[in-house]
């Protein structure tokens, strides 16, 4: 797991500056993307199956989410992606695009939601 979140953050990071696992630090800039795997079937052979969340983060002082859009639309270039590694091939599916609401009536968010093929290189 360690190896697939390496290769998926530099690959985001080639999109945007600031990414991060699971959750931003503190008092972070926005726009910021987060992104998460939050299943992860191991079928004890060469092929795993995984979701792969991406959410984008912006706060605009105008509450215009254009810019979020744009960087979302960017990410999206993940979609029918294959991230090769030493030790792995990981190919990338679009399945959902959500927009979320936040608590915080400044913030707002998008969430895209992949469905991923992992296979491991021997």
């Amino acid at each position: 797991m360690i190896n697939l979140r390496k290769a998926l953050t530099a690959y985001l990071k080639n999109i945007h500056s600031r990414v991060y696992f699971q959750s931003a630090p503190g008092k972070v800039a926005y726009p910021y993307i987060v992104f998460d795997i939050p299943n992860y079937i191991d079928d004890g052979e060469f092929q795993e199956f995984m979701v792969v969340d991406v959410d984008g983060w912006d706060s605009p002082m105008n509450g215009d989410t254009s810019g979020l859009e744009t960087l979302m639309e960017s990410i999206n270039a993940l979609n029918k992606t294959t991230l090769m590694t030493d030790d792995l091939a990981v190919s990338f599916y679009l399945d959902l695009k959500l927009p979320l609401i936040d608590p915080d009536p400044l913030i707002k968010r998008r969430k895209y939601v992949y469905q991923a093929r992992l296979y491991k290189r021997e």
